[in-house]
């Protein structure tokens, strides 16, 4: 790696727990297997370092019996640093959840 100019990046902590948060339900159980589409959705936040030591936000969403992408976000922003009325990855991505966990929705795909 030396030869090559390349170094390991230093880990960055880019999010904090509150302790006296309330924590999610774990609705999953570890069981990720389902056999009928659009009934088990599962998100994840990626965090995309840039050069500067900036970041990109990256939330996807993933129906876990097609293991198909369903919905994504991207931002430059957390929480703490958006403009009134932005939303976070997370926040699209719930949002997201809920519109397709209606009964009538559509998804396309």
């Amino acid at each position: 790696m030396r030869q090559a100019g390349l170094r390991l990046r230093r880990k960055h902590r880019t999010t904090i727990p509150d302790p006296a948060a309330a924590k999610a339900a774990n609705l999953i159980g570890r069981d990720f297997t389902a056999a009928v589409v659009n009934t088990k959705y599962v998100d994840d936040i990626t965090y995309l370092p840039l050069v500067g030591g900036k970041f990109l936000y990256l939330a996807t969403v993933i129906d876990l019996a097609s293991r198909r992408l369903v919905g994504w976000a991207i931002a430059d922003h957390t929480l703490a640093s958006r403009p009134r009325g932005w939303k976070t990855p997370a926040e699209a991505s719930n949002e997201q959840l809920q519109l397709l966990q209606q009964t009538g929705v559509a998804t396309t795909g």
